[in-house]
């Protein structure tokens, strides 16, 4: 009986190491602690995890074998089944070990995006295209901004524009960036209805002090990296909408269920409305 318990005790810490290392976007390691708790025993949650680190490593052809053994032993298993759907569309496409003709991608600690109230904000992409670039995009990858005018676009690692800000978003960040501020941005959630984008502040010039980069509601998005577990798989727990309705209610005042309320866009409009003036004259 001793001997069992401390087998059980091994795996525990295992599990907790499997998870604490994908909180961190070690994903290699990620993938090697949950190998080694199946040598203890198959478990469908274990095979989501290597999954899911498998996933993010780009390696998308052993990741779709995790989630089939998964599906294998419980066939009811949502997680398993809505990846392999997207495996598969990935692999079809030319992406399988490797990642074809696309360069190493960049993740950073989704942790890091919990600040103060203003200098962090999460929003939906628009006019993204539903390409195989896109398609690939995993949570904590880092993107860049194209500025363009007044449109700021979002840009992998290669290159290619997977979206663009919200119009009154965008023009305000174009001035800001204008100005001499700099920002940080990572894919918050990838799913076949949006992609949604982390932006946070990291150098605000001095010709811009007295402006902040989200004001009102726009910058309470961090709410959603700070309730956010692992073991939730962010980019499931946001298919369901009452997942997502769990997240968003951290902030009492905020509900994330209206667009232009989760973009504070009346804020945006208050706020910019000085230098729309400005510039009709």
């Amino acid at each position: 009986m001793a001997k069992q318990d401390e087998k059980q005790r091994i795996r525990r810490k295992l599990q907790e190491k499997a998870v604490e290392l994908a909180a961190m976007n070690r994903w290699e390691e990620a993938a090697e602690a949950n190998r080694q708790i199946l040598q203890q025993g198959e478990e469908a949650d274990t095979y989501n995890r290597l999954g899911k680190a498998l996933m993010e490593l780009g390696m998308f052809t052993e990741s779709h074998d995790a989630y089939l053994h998964a599906l294998r032993i419980t066939p009811t298993n949502s997680i398993a089944r809505k990846n392999v759907a997207r495996l598969d569309a990935l692999i079809t496409r030319g992406y399988g070990s490797g990642q074809v003709n696309r360069k190493a991608r960049q993740q950073v600690d989704l942790r890091m995006f919990i600040t103060e109230t203003g200098r962090t904000a999460i929003t939906a992409l628009i006019d993204v295209p539903r390409n195989p670039a896109v398609d690939a995009l995993v949570t904590g990858e880092k993107m860049t901004f194209r500025v363009e005018g007044r449109t700021v676009y979002v840009v992998d690692a290669d290159g290619t524009v997977i979206g663009r800000l919200e119009p009154k978003l965008s023009q305000r960040l174009a001035e800001l960036i204008g100005g001499g501020n700099r920002y940080i941005a990572a894919i918050a959630q990838n799913d076949p209805r949006q992609v949604r984008l982390l932006i946070r502040e990291t150098y605000q010039d001095p010709s811009q002090r007295n402006r902040i980069s989200f004001p009102g509601k726009l910058g309470e998005g961090a709410a959603y990296v700070s309730s956010l577990r692992y073991e939730e798989y962010p980019e499931d727990v946001l298919d369901d909408e009452d997942g997502t309705d769990e997240v968003d209610t951290t902030d009492e005042d905020y509900t994330g269920n209206d667009e232009e309320e989760e973009l504070g866009l009346e804020e945006l409009d208050q706020d910019m409305g000085d230098d729309d003036d400005n510039n009709e004259e």
